[in-house]
């Protein structure tokens, strides 16, 4: 398994018997951390030919708003573009401002062209992405 380090609060993986990306988040990265994890996990999707992604957001800190805006703006439409489908997201015990910004940045995607769903933990997360 390779696990790619984005500065300390970002990890990229390939989980191969998953056929997805794995990215996922510690405490609260700068906005050059965010935005390099996700091109990264970006190229990487698009390396593997796959189209699903596993965010695990159980250690992160609440994203800045100019960093959930450039996701949605540009960012997700570069993805939709090379074939993301699928997100299943672990919030385990996150807080409540967490919860909601993922909430909130996942009801701005359009559902006929995007499947997400939310997890308390990654094993269940992982089942859910085998049966997509």
């Amino acid at each position: 398994m390779e696990i790619l380090e984005i500065g300390k609060h970002c990890r990229v993986t390939f989980l191969s018997e998953v056929g997805c990306i794995k990215i996922e988040w510690i405490d609260m990265p700068t906005s050059d951390e965010f935005r390099n994890g996700c091109n990264t996990a970006l190229d990487l999707m698009s390396e593997k030919r796959v189209h699903k992604f596993l965010v695990d957001n159980s250690k992160a800190k609440l994203f800045s708003i100019r960093d959930q805006r450039w996701l949605n703006e540009e960012w997700l439409p570069r993805a939709e573009k090379t074939g993301y489908r699928y997100s299943a997201t672990v919030l385990g015990q996150s807080d409540a401002f967490v919860k909601f910004a993922a909430h909130s940045i996942a009801g701005k995607r359009d559902s006929s062209k995007f499947s997400s769903k939310f997890f308390v933990t990654q094993a269940e997360a992982v089942e859910w992405l085998k049966t997509v």
